[in-house]
């Protein structure tokens, strides 16, 4: 993914926190014929929110050499034809909404599209080791009901995961690079970024609202009370 300067963001908190808020990812690898991809939760593995805090430099800019975990339907083709030592793009799409240049209030103008994503390549390694797939979808089940869910305990369900578990392929990517773009109007004059947050705070998709609180959390534009903002 080609990344400008000034949308990039390398510091682990935010992409962190981006993953998982958004965790559906697309999986993609080679194929024989044209490239292959599987949309599946994906999750960092070890340490806080997942990540693998060792690996990160002194001040949380790095997640290379993190894991991340996923599973799929072994009759998945994708699957079938996954080995050890093949590598993957799995990307992540966070909010993100258009903007039209009605909302600018000035001419000449030209149309956008804001928008947050994250590229993470790394090696695979794949597993269908009934002990492996079953901690790996406990563990994936366990964290999107804390996050997404209403407190279900799937204690009273571990046997049928038993049983469904040989139908699963687990899959670990052991995290090699990482690309982000959170492309937020940020090269926009401050008034001008406050009508975009607020033309997408007006709006009826969940996922423009989401985008707006985003852009307020980022600095984008500032309250009231503040002297100015992140840019």
């Amino acid at each position: 993914m080609y990344e400008r300067p000034q949308y990039r963001d390398h510091h682990s908190g935010p992409v962190l926190a981006m993953l998982k808020a958004n965790p559906l990812a697309l999986v993609v690898t080679s194929g024989a014929q044209a490239p292959s991809g599987t949309h599946a939760p994906v999750l960092f593995r070890h340490g806080p929110d997942g990540a693998d805090g060792d690996t990160m430099t002194a001040d949380g800019t790095s997640l290379v050499g993190s894991t991340l975990v996923g599973h799929m339907d072994v009759r998945n083709p994708q699957w079938t034809a996954m080995r050890a030592g093949d590598r993957a793009l799995v990307v992540f799409q966070g909010p993100h909404g258009y903007v039209s240049p009605t909302v600018y209030g000035v001419t000449p103008a030209a149309p956008t599209w804001d928008f947050t994503a994250v590229h993470i390549v790394g090696t695979l390694h794949p597993t269908v080791d009934p002990a492996e797939v079953l901690e790996i979808v406990r563990d994936i089940a366990r964290r999107l009901e804390a996050g997404f869910g209403q407190g279900w305990d799937q204690e009273s369900s571990v046997d049928y995961f038993r049983k469904i578990a040989p139908g699963v392929g687990g899959f670990e990517l052991r995290v090699e690079s990482v690309q982000t773009m959170f492309k937020l109007s940020q090269e926009k004059p401050e008034p001008m970024r406050r009508k975009i947050v607020e033309d997408f705070e007006g709006s009826a998709s969940g996922t423009h609202r989401s985008l707006a609180a985003l852009m307020r959390s980022r600095g984008i534009v500032r309250r009231d009370d503040e002297p100015g903002a992140l840019g």
